[in-house]
C-alpha cells in the first residue's frame, strides 16, 4: 500500500495522525524489547543486525498477540485480512511449486524436451 494523493489538507492531517499513533505504539514496543534484552543500552550503541532482531521479535510478538486476541474474541474477527506467517507462506509456496513441478516434469506427457544442459 502506498501513501495516497490527498485531496485536502484535512485528509493529510487525518493520515498523519493515524501514522503518528501507530509510530508511537511501534516505538514503545521496540523500546520495551530493547530495554528487556539490553537494559541501559541506547539505540545508537546497537549493531544493525541487533536492530533487525529487535524489530523481528516485535513483529512476531505483534502477529502472535493479534492472532491470540482475535482467536479469543470472535466479535473482532475480520474477513478482509489473512494472517499467514512468512515462514509458513514460503514453505507452502515452495511445497506447491515442487509438487507442481514434479507432477509436470514426471508426467509421461511432457509437452517438450529440454536441451541437455537445461535439465
Amino acid at each position: 500500500m502506498s501513501i495516497p494523493n490527498f485531496k485536502t489538507n484535512h485528509d493529510w492531517e487525518a493520515f498523519a495522525s493515524i501514522f503518528d499513533s501507530r509510530w508511537h505504539c511501534k516505538k514503545a514496543l521496540l523500546d520495551r524489547i530493547k530495554d528487556d534484552l539490553y537494559p541501559g543500552c541506547s539505540w545508537e550503541n546497537l549493531q544493525p543486525k541487533t536492530l533487525q532482531v529487535i524489530n523481528d521479535i516485535v513483529q512476531s510478538m505483534v502477529y502472535d498477540t493479534e492472532s491470540d486476541f482475535l482467536l479469543n474474541r470472535p466479535e473482532y474477527k475480520r474477513y478482509d485480512d489473512i494472517f499467514i506467517s512468512q515462514r509458513t507462506f514460503k514453505e507452502d509456496v515452495t511445497e506447491a511449486l515442487l509438487e507442481a513441478n514434479q507432477k509436470f516434469w514426471n508426467s509421461p506427457e511432457k509437452p517438450f524436451d529440454l536441451p541437455e544442459g537445461d535439465q
